[in-house]
């Protein structure tokens, strides 16, 4: 009786945004097995640990393993959430997922080594002796900067396509804001860039934590202009 209660489009995925995007796409196919391949370079060990040390090593790199695994978790779930919404598969789109696919893979290894030696440090507290940190900063947020600038871009062409696509206000008013959301990450890798650049690697790994604060206030002003009504909702059919 419940689930009867239960909006269609809330089981779907979204409460204000119609989902454009039919049955899985051999593009998103492709991009479905290289989030695979990248999964599989993360792993922990290609290898059954042949004593307690080896095993108790392996449990040991589980903490950077799950931060590495989350991030691309949510690489993965920006990049379906689109194809959901807008359903664009044109050239320009294509030659944008094409570009995305070569630096998430290539970005798995700066991620992953990153995350290890943070682990390393700050859970095990074991001694990193690591002379080129800020050459990995630059490596990490380069990746981020890229990446989310090419989810920005394909959330943009979506943007200037909005008529064809039939987007109403909300919906219209949901991407502008998914828009801000990647420019925020772009704004913070760009910032780290800058502060490895300037020779501080502590500093440029610590600015992160402003994208969750920054990441909340873009919600909540989004969020409160929805329910005060600014922005008209239509409930999709």
């Amino acid at each position: 009786m419940i689930d009867e209660l239960v909006p269609l489009e809330a089981l779907r995925g979204e409460r204000y945004f119609r989902w454009r995007g039919g049955n899985v796409s051999r593009l998103e196919a492709l991009t479905d097995s290289a989030f695979a391949l990248a999964m599989t370079l993360l792993v922990v060990s290609t290898e059954v640990p042949g004593d307690f040390d080896e095993l108790r090593a392996t449990f040991q790199r589980l903490p950077a393993f799950a931060a590495c695994f989350a991030l691309f978790i949510l690489l993965w779930y920006y990049h379906y959430q689109f194809h959901r919404r807008f359903g664009l598969e044109n050239l320009y789109t294509i030659f944008l997922n094409v570009c995305l696919l070569f630096l998430i893979l290539f970005y798995v290894y700066p991620a992953k080594f990153l995350f290890t030696k943070v682990v390393d440090q700050f859970v095990f507290d074991k001694p990193v002796r690591f002379e080129h940190a800020n050459t990995l900063m630059l490596y990490y947020s380069g990746g981020v900067v890229g990446i989310f600038l090419l989810f920005t871009l394909m959330y943009v062409h979506a943007y200037k396509h909005r008529e064809v696509l039939g987007l109403n206000h909300v919906e219209v008013h949901l991407t502008r804001t998914t828009i801000r959301e990647h420019l925020i990450h772009v704004g913070v890798g760009l910032a780290s860039i800058l502060l490895a650049l300037a020779g501080s690697a502590a500093l440029a790994g610590l600015v992160y934590l402003l994208v969750g604060p920054l990441q909340g206030l873009n919600g909540w002003i989004s969020g409160r202009a929805v329910r005060s009504g600014r922005v008209p909702v239509t409930l999709s059919e």
